[in-house]
């Protein structure tokens, strides 16, 4: 059984939320947990779902998919600490930069009052997740789960997840791109060698996705229509304003104006909190990037490779590029024509695109360019200027809505609930600055005990006795200081900030971290100087040794070898990209040393040596990070716009009078490739996730649009297979009849058939579970063989690579029962924690139930069950191998053209795809002709046993002389011979008509109306006529 849910705190309520994809009760996933930013206790319903969640899934990058996951470990920590977390290496390394410069954004990170983590605490959860590579399994839960990343196209890194358990196959597919973008390959449902849907996709349980479509314009038009805009705004001398989101379609928007403006002189400005790190990280990620983008940078680049030592300026995004402010403000003295980017797709409240859009949109030479539609719970401009455009253009063009179109917006809005921020005075800030000082020391003093721990457990021999003495000084003498230090600097706040910081520099410099550094040196074979000083106990003042391998074990048959240390892996070059852009944020604390003693101004004076060295971009990147990034530099808090200050005056209507365009840049799939790939795919289950971004006054309903779409593709399926019925006779048989009637007489997930199901928050949807009747579901359930069944076992060898065997038994059922319930039913008994055994019976036991069975058989209406049940379909048959074993029989066996494999020149066998592949590995075989046991001699006698013609012989000939014909070149035209053929045999068009002109005639005779079956009998030998059939 599998059930779908998508988590929030209540009905309604979506403040957080997170996708719940559980497996027969035992094993359950947790998917993309987001967060809308307002209220960090809106998380705390999910300490019941945790407990019993086996792992976490990260989709992609952007703030609707990961922007939770550090709040969950920050309120969970001890939960979040051993729970598996699974990502790929970009969604890890930019959604760093995504979480921060969320949670900067809704101030709950960074130099603010209502800050309550830290950057290297971003760090520090995200460095917990396991990376992997596209197509890349990973088993779980005693291998009995298997989870794969494919390329979804949407972000750079971002997947769609198969995940696997049992038969049970579920596709989870959030957001994804079917076309291809400017640097990003498609998503990985179709094979590029092939164009077929990728073998291990096809017929998943359920589907999962979500209906927020993107245009069905080409993305060429889409692009070129895009920097038309740009291109009329900066003729116009005005500003292009881009609000986006860093981690998701800003590198796309970026490569666009990067290749449009070819060096051009237009200044081309970029306003987050997190500086350039995001261009700096995707430089980073080349492999992760469609083939034709690498190329391209290859032969722009000049040097050919992608090795390091590269240029600054060989960098695919590079980020000199773009010009970086320190503050929106610095636009308003920045005239003529620019581009500006600016983080924060909703245009909210503390979004830097907030305060850019308030310096630019009352200019009418400014045009804002919408590339994504915002979810409207936001609470942002975006979806009210959505609306606006929206509006406008339909007006415009008479009630047609066109990307691209741009529209003069004059509209003043209320920006009553926006905040701005103040520096924090006097006891606000001396309490806020200790209480971060307190949180720093406390993560340090339990990076301290992990660190010992650590220690205690990899050495071999460790006296339990001075451990735990020496534990104890080590922990006491930090505490001491701290409290000395603490008692002289209460006098003034730079005598707080100077304690604070010497003491977590004391912690930073602690004796674990020393030891974990000089192992890590060693063994990397990196020569290091040891100084013994009398600061150092007795018991250290040594020079110290470390076990930098492992003990080599041993066994009867010598060394024993570990596998891992032969296996290839990518782990080195992760951790080297990670580490690379670990430099992201620390470079910022060598801002922060202001201190008096000799020793800070040597720092201080090395620091300025360094900065001299680098770009002015780089040094106002550093600046720019310190300013809104680091905690206690310039702490501040934020207020309403009305409060009392001298920016009481502050308007709090926003006069808007600029141009407006939406361009659809958001990377999504649009519903006609929606349709064909899931068409293709031939899931039992599709699951639609609500649509957020729906706009009920504007009739824009996703939702709405993909379910009309699938009700009307259903329907003409449908009806071309009620045509095939009619086609089809007992000649004709399909390996993919037999998988039908399989998984319809022993899945719970229905035939061919696809179920429609719409997702509602906290509403489970389940697949697969116990049916009304009482019906269990035996496909969700293992059997175990007991061992007296096992060695008796008589394997029968089917082609080359299976075998089967026979078993009889009894079926053993073990499953607890609660002791006070009374009154049983059949789930109490068969439910998805039930264990089966089969184990051997007797002889004589077997015997009477064969023979019991045999008799029930005898009866009359079980017969055309048995004869017409579901057959067992194993391995694949290969056309060319079929060839050499009919020719080995004497038979004349031949391909034809399109690869037709015709015997004798009567019976043709070919394949036919199973699904939409087209492939030998999934196609089936369908035998044509008279499939009988005449078939021994593969072709149709002319004659009847009886004498004379054979029946419909003469209609058998005119269909084969017309599919082997010189001068047919489609078998369609053979069409109409053959449904004489199979009308010949079979008559189902005559009983057809003949059972509707029974069921008209009965109608009538029912509503007393019309022509009924004593009319055409009132004179005898007068049918005919009374049916018109012919004249009187």
């Amino acid at each position: 059984m599998f059930s779908f849910s998508l988590i929030s705190p209540s009905e309604g309520d979506l403040s957080f939320k997170a996708s719940l994809l559980s497996f027969d009760n035992e094993f359950k996933l947790l998917a993309d947990p987001s967060w809308d930013g307002k209220d960090a206790n809106a998380v705390l319903f999910m300490e019941q779902h945790l407990s019993e969640v086996n792992a976490v899934l990260l989709s992609h990058s952007t703030p609707d998919f990961i922007s939770g996951y550090v709040l969950l470990c920050l309120k969970f920590p001890n939960l979040m600490s051993t729970m598996p977390v699974y990502s790929t290496l970009p969604v890890n390394q930019l959604g760093r930069i995504s979480t921060v410069e969320y949670y900067r954004a809704n101030g709950v990170l960074g130099p603010l009052d209502s800050a309550i983590l830290e950057i290297d605490e971003v760090d520090n959860w995200f460095d917990r997740v396991t990376l992997l590579k596209y197509q890349q399994s990973t088993n779980l839960m005693d291998n009995k789960v298997t989870i794969t990343p494919y390329n979804a196209g949407h972000t750079l890194g971002g997947a769609f997840w198969l995940i696997v358990k049992r038969i049970d196959k579920v596709i989870y597919a959030p957001a994804w791109n079917h076309s291809k973008d400017s640097f990003l390959n498609s998503a990985s449902f179709i094979s590029t060698s092939t164009g077929n849907p990728l073998l291990s996709l096809l017929r998943p349980t359920a589907f999962i996705t979500a209906p927020d479509l993107g245009s069905t314009m080409p993305h060429k038009r889409r692009t070129e229509k895009f920097l038309q805009l740009v291109d009329a705004t900066l003729a116009n001398g005005g500003a292009a304003l881009l609000p986006t989101s860093l981690s998701g379609r800003f590198l796309e928007l970026f490569h666009l104006i990067d290749e449009h403006l070819q060096g051009a002189p237009i200044p081309v400005y970029f306003l987050s909190y997190s500086g350039t790190r995001i261009l700096s990280y995707a430089s980073n990620l080349l492999d992760w990037m469609s083939g034709s983008f690498i190329k391209s940078w290859d032969e722009t680049s000049g040097d050919g490779g992608r090795g390091g030592g590269k240029a600054l300026s060989s960098m695919p995004f590079d980020p000199s590029k773009v010009d970086l402010l320190l503050d929106p403000s610095e636009l308003i003295q920045l005239s003529g024509p620019k581009i500006v980017f600016c983080s924060g797709i909703d245009i909210k409240s503390g979004d830097i695109s907030s305060e850019t859009f308030q310096y630019l949109c009352n200019n009418e030479k400014t045009t804002v360019i919408l590339t994504e539609k915002s979810q409207l719970e936001n609470g942002g401009l975006n979806s009210m200027l959505y609306k606006e455009w929206y509006e406008l253009t339909k007006k415009k063009l008479g009630g047609k809505i066109e990307d691209g179109t741009a529209v003069p917006l004059d509209k003043t809005v209320s920006i009553e609930d926006w905040t701005r921020e103040t520096n924090l005075e006097g006891r606000e800030l001396s309490d806020f600055q200790e209480r971060i000082t307190q949180q720093r020391k406390e993560k340090l003093l339990a990076k301290v005990r992990d660190k010992k721990n650590q220690n205690i457990l990899n050495a071999e021999n460790v006296d339990d006795e001075d451990s735990s003495e020496d534990e104890d000084e080590e922990e006491q003498v930090p505490e001491e200081e701290t409290k000395g230090e603490a008692a002289k600097s209460v006098t003034t706040t730079d005598a707080i900030v100077t304690t604070a910081t010497s003491v977590v520099d004391e912690l930073a410099a602690h004796e674990a971290f020393v030891m974990d550094h000089i192992k890590q040196s060693l063994k990397d074979n990196i020569p290091i100087d040891l100084k013994i000083t009398h600061r150092l106990r007795p018991r250290s003042a040594m020079f110290p040794y470390f076990m930098t391998t492992r003990k080599q074990k041993f066994d009867d048959y010598g060394q024993v070898i570990d596998v891992a240390d032969f296996e290839k892996t990518d782990e080195t070059s992760n951790a080297k990209i990670i580490m690379e852009g670990k430099k992201k944020f620390d470079e910022k604390r060598r801002w922060n040393e202001e201190k008096s003693n000799d020793d800070n101004k040597q720092k201080k004076n090395q620091n300025k040596q360094q900065a001299n060295k680098l770009t002015p971009q780089e040094q106002l990147n550093q600046q720019l990070i310190q300013k809104n990034l680091d905690t206690l530099y310039n702490p501040r808090k934020r207020v309403p716009l009305n409060a009392a200050s001298s920016f009481a005056s502050q308007s709090q209507m926003l006069k808007i009078r600029c141009g407006l365009s939406f361009v659809d840049l958001s990377g999504l799939v649009d519903l006609r490739s929606l349709g064909i790939i899931v068409q293709a795919l031939k899931p039992y289950n599709l699951l639609l996730l609500p649509d957020f971004n729906s706009i009920p006054e504007l009739e824009v309903n996703g939702l709405k649009q993909v379910q009309e779409m699938f009700d009307h593709q259903q329907n003409e399926q449908l009806q071309e297979e009620s045509k095939k019925k009619i086609l089809t006779s007992s000649r004709y048989l399909s390996l993919s009849s037999i998988r039908s009637g399989l998984s319809s007489a022993i899945s719970t997930y229905g035939g061919n058939k696809m179920n429609v199901l719409v997702v509602e928050s906290d509403k489970p949807v389940k697949i697969g579970t116990e049916s009304e009747s009482g019906g269990i579901g035996l496909n969700n359930f293992e059997i175990n063989l007991d061992d007296s069944i096992i060695k008796d076992l008589r394997w029968q060898k089917i082609g080359s690579n299976y075998r089967v065997a026979k078993v009889h038994g009894e079926l053993e059922l073990q499953n607890p029962i609660a002791k006070e319930k009374t009154e049983r039913t059949l789930s109490d008994y068969i439910n998805p924690t039930t264990y089966f055994t089969l184990k051997k019976s007797d002889d004589e036991s077997l015997r009477k139930r064969r023979k019991v069975v045999n008799q029930r058989l005898q009866d009359p209406k079980l017969k055309p069950l048995i004869s017409n049940g579901p057959k067992l379909a194993i391995g694949n048959i290969r056309l060319p191998d079929l060839r050499k074993n009919l020719q080995e029989k004497n038979m004349n066996a031949e391909f034809k053209q399109e690869g037709t494999l015709v015997v004798n020149d009567v019976l043709t066998i070919r394949k036919v795809a199973y699904g939409t592949s087209e492939s030998d590995d999934s196609g089936d075989i369908v035998i044509e002709g008279n499939y009988s046991r005449l078939h021994q001699y593969t072709k149709m006698r002319p004659y009847s046993k009886s004498g004379g013609t054979a029946k419909c012989f003469y209609e058998f000939q005119t269909f084969v002389a017309c599919y082997t014909s010189a001068e047919t070149v489609n078998r369609k035209e053979c069409t109409p011979a053959f449904e004489d053929y199979a009308e010949c045999l079979h008559g189902t068009k005559e009983r057809e008509r003949a059972r509707l002109m029974m069921q008209q005639l009965k109608e009538n005779e029912q509503n007393k109306s019309g022509v009924t079956a004593s009319d055409l009998y009132k004179s005898s030998g007068r049918v005919y006529e009374n049916l018109d059939l012919i004249k009187q």
